[in-house]
């Protein structure tokens, strides 16, 4: 009997003494983990704590290991609002912004930050670890700010836009650079001498981190305009081969402004260049409600319907009264409108007018006399 007492009593003292080991080796474990990591989240179980202290701790070279992606210095993320937390973890994975899905998916539910991912897209830096893209991510103030610039919108329509998104710039600064651009603009852009930046402010969806300055934003909507003048250039046909690049986004925009329906835009474009090469004067409302400017009783920068008056009115860009095209762009004009201006139709028309059906499409004619029929009684 007192055999047994000693050896239950060894059995005892070996399970209490390997208890204290296991506690021991637990708080070195959590110790360890805390130190990579940072303390569990407040929420987080006591259970849980330990559990997903160790999942961490046996792949803890997984949570500072920084991530490069080829030659990019950002690239883009999207929580998508019906992602789980596991479903972020893989298309992480999956895009290459972290090794591991089961160590991000293992970091997120240990901090809590399972709990707070918010859908929408994220700007992630190159060189970030796990940890830092988790925090990153888990914080909404960082989603990018999207919105889209409109075909045929002026710069102070932009800038309108600009104020609703507090960037770290304000539309006001954005139009003070956008009518004074820098040296290096003027030249990548070939900018005549004086020329603000209307026209070449993109139109088109745009994602952006939060922090983005105005100069990246110019910087990248500039590119933009670049990339489409580089496509659509070496299309251009025997009528727009005479002009500059700053002409033909002039003609463009003014197409852009003239018709939405992008298959007309090549007749619209074929009226202005068989009209400047027969001398004639272009006579475009678009040109005249951008002389005019904003209008206060309409709350527009588009006034309309114009008057005898407005068409009167002195401006270099009232093209009812000056020949050939304005100073310069009136709008920035989407691609189609861009390519128009490039590509325009051969045809003999002089004249076009809005179609009386509402369709916001227009009649075109060759002889004043058909012009005059195509009105609406």
């Amino acid at each position: 009997m007192k055999k047994k007492r000693k050896v239950f009593g060894f059995l005892l003292l070996l399970a209490f003494l390997i208890g204290i080991a296991g506690v021991i080796f637990l708080m070195s474990v959590v110790n360890s983990v805390s130190k990579v990591a940072g303390r569990a989240g407040e929420k987080l179980a006591l259970t849980d704590t330990l559990r997903y202290s160790l999942r961490l701790y046996r792949n803890l070279d997984d949570l500072s290991k920084d991530t490069y992606f080829s030659d990019l210095n950002e690239k883009k993320f999207t929580i998508e609002q019906s992602n789980s937390a596991f479903d972020v973890c893989q298309k992480l994975e999956a895009e290459a912004l972290v090794s591991s899905a089961s160590s991000m998916c293992d970091f997120l539910i240990y901090k809590g930050f399972d709990r707070s991912l918010s859908p929408g897209t994220y700007t992630i830096s190159n060189g970030l670890n796990l940890m830092e893209i988790a925090s990153f991510i888990a914080d909404g103030s960082n989603r990018d700010k999207q919105f889209t610039i409109f075909e045929g919108w002026r710069l102070e329509e932009i800038a309108e836009m600009l104020d609703q998104y507090s960037f770290q710039f304000s539309g006001q600064e954005f139009l003070a650079f956008a009518y004074s651009p820098n040296e290096e603009i003027q030249t990548q852009l070939a900018l005549p001498q004086g020329r603000s930046l209307e026209g070449f402010i993109s139109p088109g969806f745009y994602s952006l981190k939060p922090t983005t300055t105005l100069n990246e934003f110019i910087t990248e909507s500039v590119n933009r305009f670049v990339n489409t003048l580089v496509e659509l250039k070496p299309g251009q046909n025997s009528q727009s081969i005479s002009l500059t690049n700053y002409e033909v986004l002039t003609l463009a925009s003014i197409i852009q402004r003239e018709t939405l329906a992008e298959e007309e835009m090549s007749l619209i474009a074929s009226v202005l260049y068989n009209r400047l090469a027969a001398g004639m004067k272009l006579e475009t409302d678009p040109t005249v409600q951008y002389g005019i400017g904003y209008v206060p009783a309409q709350e527009t920068w588009w006034k309309t319907p114009l008057t005898f008056d407005d068409l009167s009115t002195i401006s270099e860009y009232n093209t009812y009264q000056v020949y050939g095209l304005p100073p310069g762009p009136i709008c920035s004009p989407g691609k189609e409108a861009f390519k128009a201006a490039f590509v325009p139709a051969e045809t003999g028309y002089f004249f076009f007018r809005a179609k009386c059906d509402g369709s916001l499409t227009h009649n075109f004619a060759t002889t004043y006399e058909e012009h005059l029929e195509n009105g609406c009684e």
